[in-house]
């Protein structure tokens, strides 16, 4: 290496005496313009959008990094652009960089499939140097799928080179330890719950007749999405959206009393299980008490006019941090909910639109009332680990085993993202692994073959991370997210599939038995062909099958199989069946 370094100084000193230009190795950002069409239709593809021929003249001219300009479209739309390579270092690497997409990429570069990536906010990148000849106009087109919100391309995209893909990809954040989280909450399994629809009642005293089936379950912390009264005006739906908060320091008389949700805590905790509560910090109800008492709290626009956060949550109202009386209210509030009902944590809604340093004194405050408080972000950006909170959403890996259930992703794709996570975020930082929650439509949804569906969560829940169940999961219930949000709909236990809930549980305990936060996880197969994922765990071997096929193979040094049928061939190879996984000590 000592030489190689050498042999670039030289280079660089001849060149410099020749009156040659140096070697650059900076960025190059992307900033011919760009241009975006909409593509609510899906017709992108058949159409051809992404060859060099296709007229776009009628693309609307648009600005990257940025989101769209329409803030009620969700889906797919077009973005389109011109590559000039210039004056690429010998013996470096160029990459394509992407610092963020939001939600889902595919990638064309002169009419040819480049790539895809899957997940919010990854830094991800290509290797493109043999592909761009020095000083030649060449065509990018993205397509971008969002799930949620407006979409785009949030982050810088430039032209860099390299020598080491680490040193490329690698974010300040993960260069540091994550700060110490709390020991509970290390190796624990998460149960969501929408106290609404959780039983007939829609109550409490509902979900505490069901705590001793969750704990059973396997569970460590329950996760209450938010019970406090939901705001009238501008309501969404027949009940509203329970992240429309009416008043901080109550709980809706739907769901009981204050006295009722102490005593939920309480029994919670007398099962040893811990307890945390959605919080929402970036907006309020529109008829919420600090509307009138506090209208500077709120933002505005330039007419004095307060405003949503965007234009698709019309039920609520945008908060201004930049004032201190606000921050002040909201960290008194957040002491107060831990004195008075002693919950032992939050999870906080879209915490990625509240200022960083907010949540800094968010963490501190809390502290001081219980020491082993824990933060739930939800949110991805690796910076949130520096600022107070202890896990994040891994959205990258439920964007991947979601789409790789479905046939439109490749297993080297989502190890590929894993890998590129492990670059991103600081080290030992939790992440949350999910195939479903409040927000996406129901994983039985989404992969309506029953097993395939088992093997998707079960890939989620034995890998690296803090495993997730949102409540009616574990029997199989499908639906999407809307209206479920906005209306009253209780979860059918009595018809539930209670045979997921039974796999479900035997890999939790598999889980708690023989891995630990601190066990190693390493991909060990990701065969495109054969639609194969697997990994090592700690000390197990876990063995996925999204294909349609058996899949036939050797494993030496097996003690035993604690999960999955696993007959023999004549060979001697295991197989295991289509859309099933498998568990191997």
């Amino acid at each position: 290496m000592k030489n190689f370094c050498l042999i670039l100084l030289l280079v660089a000193v001849t060149l410099l005496m020749s009156g040659c230009e140096t070697i650059h190795t900076d960025a190059q950002l992307l900033d011919a313009p760009w241009t975006l069409k909409y593509d609510s239709s899906r017709v992108g593809l058949r159409a051809g959008w992404f060859d060099n021929d296709h007229d776009r003249s009628t693309w609307e001219e648009t600005t990257v990094p940025g989101v769209w300009a329409d803030d009620d479209y969700d889906g797919f739309a077009w973005y389109s652009t011109e590559i000039q390579a210039k004056n690429i270092p010998a013996g470096y690497n160029l990459a394509l960089v992407f610092d963020s997409i939001d939600d889902n990429a595919v990638v064309w570069l002169d009419g040819r499939l480049f790539g895809k990536q899957m997940g919010y906010n990854i830094k991800f990148f290509f290797d493109i140097g043999d592909k761009l000849a020095d000083g030649k106009v060449h065509h990018l087109v993205l397509r971008i799928e969002d799930t949620g919100g407006p979409g785009g391309i949030p982050g810088a995209v430039y032209l860099k080179p390299y020598i080491d893909e680490v040193d490329l990809l690698r974010n300040e954040a993960s260069k540091v330890k994550a700060p110490a989280s709390p020991e509970w909450v290390k190796d624990a399994a998460i149960y969501e719950v929408f106290v609404r629809q959780h039983s007939q009642e829609g109550t409490f005293q509902g979900l505490i007749k069901d705590l001793d089936r969750i704990k059973a379950l396997g569970i460590d912390l329950i996760w209450l999405m938010p019970v406090h009264p939901i705001g009238l005006e501008n309501r969404k739906g027949s009940v509203g959206s329970p992240y429309s908060v009416k008043d901080y320091y109550a709980v809706s008389p739907d769901l009981g009393t204050l006295e009722d949700f102490k005593q939920l805590v309480q029994e919670i905790h007398l099962r040893e299980m811990h307890v945390i509560l959605d919080f929402v910090m970036n907006h309020t109800a529109w008829d919420n008490e600090l509307m009138d008492q506090h209208p500077d709290w709120y933002s505005q626009d330039d007419n004095g006019v307060t405003i949503p956060p965007n234009t698709d949550w019309h039920d609520v109202a945008d908060l201004n941090y930049d004032n201190p009386a606000l921050r002040s209210y909201q960290l008194d509030m957040l002491q107060w909910w831990i004195k008075e009902t002693d919950i032992d944590g939050f999870r906080f809604d879209v915490a990625e639109l509240v200022p960083n340093d907010f949540w800094v004194d968010a963490k501190a405050a809390c502290q001081e009332v219980k020491k082993d408080v824990f933060f739930l972000a939800e949110g991805a950006k690796p910076e949130l680990h520096l600022n107070g909170h202890d896990m994040t959403y891994s959205w990258n890996m439920w964007e991947g085993v979601i789409q790789l259930a479905q046939g439109t992703a490749d297993p080297s794709e989502l190890k590929r993202s894993y890998e590129m996570e492990k670059l991103q975020y600081p080290q030992g930082a939790l992440r949350m692994r999910f195939s479903e929650n409040h927000d996406k439509t129901r994983s039985a949804t989404l992969i309506p073959d029953r097993e395939l569906n088992l093997t998707a969560w079960a890939f989620i829940a034995l890998m690296d991370g803090n495993p997730l169940i949102y409540a009616g999961q574990e029997i199989g219930t499908k639906g999407n997210y809307l209206p479920a949000l906005f209306e009253k709909i209780p979860l059918k236990w009595k018809q539930g599939d209670m045979a997921i809930s039974q796999v479900m549980s035997a890999v939790l305990q598999i889980r708690k038995e023989h891995l630990t936060s601190a066990s190693p996880f390493k991909f060990i197969i990701a065969n495109n062909d054969k639609k194969i994922l697997a990994y090592q765990h700690g000390p197990l071997l876990g063995f996925f099958n999204f294909s349609d096929s058996d899949f036939k193979f050797k494993a030496g040094g097996i003690d035993s199989v604690l999960m999955g049928d696993l007959p023999l061939d004549e060979a001697g190879n295991f197989i295991l069946s289509p859309h099933r996984f498998t568990v191997m000590k």
